[in-house]
């Protein structure tokens, strides 16, 4: 992959952008201030169109990417247009879900690439899913899906999130020789950091130009899921599942959580709400880069865990009880505070 390639994703997504903004409020693509929202003009929601388009420019003039990853862009296609029709007329919770179990049976029936083993978690031997391969591979794909949605809360999270994690991917597929991964993971990178400098909150920018929108967040959650399935399954498997557990660990972690949680509290796990791990930050008296800022180091710091394990061949069964501990310590993190008799400061969430 040569620089001018990956410069020249940066720059199409760049001019996506600027392009896009003018008419986002035609397709009624804006996200409006108010309720919860504390932004103060209306801003373009078309971060995924962006890029999605700049990715798929330089895919097309890849003839790795484009052979490995044709079927991917087109289904990744559907699950844009979805995202985009959710941000302009605002679907039920059940038809967008539905629609988003619908690619996730197009990637693994039509497409073949499917959840078929979960590895060695138990210490008794792989887990094989046999008949439960495709429904548990939709179940999985939805679930990532919405995870990376649920971070995408405050300028920068989503995309900042995913670009870790997508670069922790890249770093296996390049140890692993995976050409064609690496390429298209590259290319992708390129084409968020050219998102994130429009989205990014900084000291000389105070409020983002451009949002992802469902529509980016669920475009991202769907390629993270395809390449980790495609990176961890069958006979050109790079990596134990296992190990893409942490580098998801923030998504996973925090979505498990309110999956739980909420249902507990006599309400709908997929409303909207407060309590999120960004919110919970917020709320503790952090400010909106702060809260950004850790949760990059938490990620990085969850990937390279990971990534040790990987390169160090630490056991399936550790790594996965190492997870689970770290998911239980989030989960008991509000009674560990009022333990300590701290209390959390009351601030107006974003």
């Amino acid at each position: 992959m040569s620089f001018i390639n990956l410069f020249s994703t940066f720059v199409i997504t760049s001019i996506s952008l600027f392009a896009l903004k003018p008419v986002a409020a035609r397709l009624g693509l804006l996200d409006i201030p108010g309720g919860r929202k504390i932004h103060k003009t209306p801003t373009p929601l078309v971060g995924g169109l962006g890029i999605y388009l700049g990715t798929l420019c330089m895919s097309v003039f890849t003839p790795a990417v484009l052979q490995q990853y044709s079927a991917m862009l087109a289904i990744s296609a559907l699950v844009l247009f979805i995202g985009i029709f959710d941000d302009a007329r605002e679907l039920r919770v059940s038809v967008r879900m539905g629609a988003h179990a619908f690619a996730a049976w197009l990637m693994a029936a039509v497409a073949g690439n499917q959840l078929l083993s979960l590895g060695n978690l138990l210490a008794f031997g792989p887990i094989e899913l046999g008949v439960l391969a495709i429904p548990l591979t939709i179940f999985a794909t939805v679930g990532v899906i919405n995870a990376i949605n649920m971070t995408d809360g405050i300028d920068g999270l989503s995309g900042g999130l995913a670009l870790i994690s997508l670069t922790f991917l890249c770093i296996i597929a390049f140890i692993a020789g995976n050409v064609a991964m690496l390429q298209f993971g590259t290319l992708l990178i390129c084409s968020l950091l050219a998102f994130l400098v429009f989205n990014f909150r900084h000291p000389w920018k105070k409020s983002a130009m451009v949002y992802l929108g469902d529509a980016g967040s669920t475009l991202l959650g769907f390629i993270l899921v395809w390449l980790i399935i495609e990176a961890t399954q069958g006979s050109n498997a790079m990596m134990s599942p296992v190990y893409a557990l942490w580098f998801l660990a923030i998504p996973l972690i925090d979505t498990v959580s309110l999956l739980i949680k909420r249902p507990l509290r006599g309400i709908s796990a997929f409303s909207a709400g407060t309590d999120h791990v960004h919110h919970r930050l917020i709320a503790s008296g952090y400010t909106h880069e702060q809260t950004v800022v850790g949760l990059y180091v938490a990620a990085i710091v969850a990937g390279t865990f990971g990534l040790v394990g990987y390169l160090y061949n630490v056991s399936e069964t550790m790594m996965f009880a190492s997870f689970m501990a770290v998911f239980a310590v989030y989960m008991a993190w509000g009674k560990l505070l009022r333990f300590m008799k701290i209390k959390p400061k009351q601030v107006e969430p974003v």
